[in-house]
């Protein structure tokens, strides 16, 4: 708690909007809308409305489906990565735990553009390919457990919406138990778990009343 009072209190202030920044105009570059838009269309006014990696399955087909879900794991993961890579080395003038706090919070405000974009009228897509890229970098024993999850649940239910909810809410307390007493770590991870249970919203409705889609097809 010390550490983090005096990131707050210092000249890291600066750097840590500008994680802030950064990450929420990229997280709102959202390739599925701009493949859509291509072709003379909005994913968000086809098939379910999402602006994400299977409504693009279903609309455009694997290979654009292919392409977002590439984009959207890396505009989570790649800056974090380079934060945590360049944190040690010389001819970076941040101190190493100001890197990894930048890191921290560009990976929520990534995932916060993907959801509200301010490119596209703030809406976007439900941000879990975002979030994996950046949990995977940021949080990566917790995250990967969860995707291996992900695919069990996916295998035998085939609900993507049931699958996400689940993992993304066990890689909080996968968190707590793998980084004890790593407060900002597990700040973040809460509140991208929070922000992507939110987004499900109508998902879970749909799963209580028995009318959610499977990966491919509306369930009859």
């Amino acid at each position: 708690m010390q550490g983090i009072i005096r990131d707050l209190t210092s000249i890291n202030i600066v750097y840590f909007l500008a994680a802030a920044l950064l990450g929420y105009l990229i997280g709102s570059i959202n390739l599925s809308i701009i493949l859509s838009k291509n072709k003379g269309k909005d994913i968000r006014e086809m098939g379910s409305g999402n602006a994400g990696t299977t409504n693009t399955l279903r609309t455009m087909g694997k290979g654009a489906a292919a392409s977002v879900l590439l984009f959207d794991v890396l505009k989570g993961c790649l800056v974090p990565l380079f934060l945590i890579i360049a944190a040690p080395k010389d001819w970076m003038p941040i101190f190493e735990t100001t890197c990894l706090t930048m890191a921290y919070i560009y990976a929520l405000f990534s995932v916060i553009g993907h959801c509200f974009p301010v490119y596209y009228g703030f809406k976007g897509g439900k941000g879990i390919a975002t979030a994996a890229g950046a949990l995977l970098v940021i949080s990566p024993a917790a995250t990967g457990i969860a995707l291996v999850e992900f695919v069990i649940l996916m295998v035998l239910f085939r609900y993507v919406s049931l699958s996400s909810i689940v993992a993304v809410m066990n890689i909080v307390v996968f968190t707590a138990l793998l980084y004890p007493g790593e407060a900002r770590l597990l700040t973040i991870t809460l509140a991208i778990a929070i922000l992507a249970i939110y987004k499900h919203k109508t998902n879970i409705v749909r799963l209580r009343n028995g009318e959610e889609s499977t990966m491919f097809y509306k369930k009859k």
